[in-house]
């Protein structure tokens, strides 16, 4: 959580923010001083000076940037998730309504692995018949009219996921139905989930990929979202939803057209827990690799805006197969988090909805009326609070040793984003600064830390390794 501090540096804030760097593991988040016009003080002989990076804190910039149309970030939640945060009740715990106005209602998608093995309520009966029977997850009777009270208190816009896997028409139509009943603030579909990993048999010889894959497979995607199609009627898809892009990258233009897509909708988790927790370490997520990710799928935002559409990374987190615990829920996923919606939406995808499936990288956790919320949460409250709909958003240049991304929000004013990928601190000199707001994400600290202060025009700071610093000034 955030909290207000007074300007004067108190003994708790010289702990936070250090007058001088500290033997900590990661280091203090921030050291402050205001930066002198008088004489230098004299040196140890041998004493390194390390040059500061300087920029002005509303940095004058050419037209352009990306328009912010969409919130940020969004949540895609696996159905049983979705159905045990709604609890027991008629209406969910206020505590849930409560954390979507802090999220500041953003999109909610109803998604995942369990899209394709959810069933309505009431149409599985008597003992299974097969497997696929024997896993389908059926919804409880009252999760409908509890999302709706939820929804209707939220403001949340949603996105339902049908069931290609079982293709049963009836079972989408009601599923469609339900949700039109629940949804108060916009409606829309997707069809079939990672539809590049259902697979297609080979029957001519069982142990090799057909010849043309790719085409046949996304052909027959086609043919079973052409069959679910009249469940929706003319609302609003999104999709394909692939878990690897590339798998149909020669393809993908031509299922976005025949699937009458109003949003390209991809996947994207730069690491993966699915082979071994090996693969996912703090040190790797705060890679500048993975938090710059998003932008290896460039190419899918050239194919939508190519076909008129906009694309969004409809599902991520920091590692597929629901993350690690001790990295995924720690500190240093927050300021991935930052790192990489901010790539996201410099490459030109318009958002990022990240996933909840009942594991460690969960943004949030309900427990009977109690949500615990994870230091990923506080990134995406602050994300979608520093970049709001009606922002443009894009790269400073030339800070030196810095990532610096600006946000000028549509009431005015300018949120600066000081990104520090490397492994020592780096000074920064920020100019125009009077009275300003610092908000920081550090790895060593859990919450977002906000202190407001003044200057004289200078204010120096230096930034610990692979910290995320927001400035704005403050009227």
């Amino acid at each position: 959580m955030g909290r207000r501090r007074s300007t004067r540096i108190t003994p708790a804030l010289a702990l936070l923010l250090g007058i001088a760097l500290l033997a900590l593991a990661w280091g203090p988040a921030v050291s402050v001083a205001a930066a002198t016009t008088g004489p230098a003080k004299k040196k140890p002989r041998h004493a390194v000076t390390i040059p500061p990076s300087e920029v002005t804190l509303a940095p004058s910039l050419a037209a352009g940037g990306v328009t912010v149309t969409m919130p940020p970030v969004g949540l895609s939640i696996e159905y049983p998730t979705m159905a045990q945060a709604l609890g027991t009740g008629s209406c969910p715990p206020p505590a849930l309504t409560a954390e979507f106005q802090r999220l500041g209602s953003p999109p909610l998608e109803l998604a995942g692995v369990s899209q394709d093995f959810t069933a309505p309520d009431g149409v599985i009966s008597g003992p299974a018949t097969s497997w696929e029977t024997a896993t389908l997850y059926s919804l409880p009777t009252a999760f409908w009219s509890q999302l709706q009270c939820l929804l209707g208190a939220a403001k949340d816009p949603l996105t339902v996921g049908l069931n290609m896997r079982s293709g049963n028409l009836a079972w989408a139509t009601q599923i469609a139905a339900k949700a039109q009943s629940a949804a108060t603030s916009g409606l829309s579909f997707s069809l079939g989930n990672e539809p590049d990993l259902y697979g297609l048999p080979n029957f001519a010889s069982v142990d090799k990929p057909q010849a043309g894959e790719e085409a046949a497979t996304a052909n027959l995607y086609l043919q079973l979202a052409n069959y679910l199609r009249p469940a929706i009627g003319s609302a609003p898809v999104i999709g394909p939803e692939l878990s690897r892009p590339a798998r149909w990258r020669y393809v993908l233009a031509h299922v976005v057209e025949q699937l009458h897509a109003q949003t390209v909708g991809v996947h994207l988790y730069p690491l993966t827990d699915c082979r071994s927790p090996r693969e996912v370490t703090t040190g790797g997520l705060l890679s500048s690799k993975v938090g710059d990710s998003p932008t290896r799928l460039s190419w899918v935002v050239s194919q939508a805006q190519a076909a008129g559409l906009p694309a969004v990374i409809s599902e991520a987190n920091s590692a597929s197969c629901g993350g690690l615990a001790g990295v995924s829920d720690a500190p240093a996923a927050a300021v991935w988090a930052a790192r990489f919606v901010l790539s996201a939406l410099k490459t030109g995808f318009r958002e990022v909805r990240f996933h909840f499936a009942g594991d460690p990288y969960d943004p949030f956790v309900v427990r009977g009326a109690t949500v615990l919320t994870r230091p990923l949460e506080t990134a995406l409250v602050a994300l979608n609070q520093w970049i709001p709909v009606g922002s443009s958003v894009r790269t400073v240049p030339r800070v030196r040793e810095l990532v610096a991304s600006a946000a000028r929000q549509p009431a005015g004013g300018t949120v600066l984003i000081l990104d520090n990928e490397r492994p020592r601190a780096r000074p920064v000199v920020i100019r125009n600064a009077y009275r300003v707001h610092l908000a920081i994400l550090s790895p060593a600290h859990a919450g977002l830390e906000t202190e407001t202060l003044s200057a004289s025009g200078r204010l120096k700071i230096s930034i610990a390794p692979n910290t995320v610093v927001a400035v704005s000034s403050v009227p």
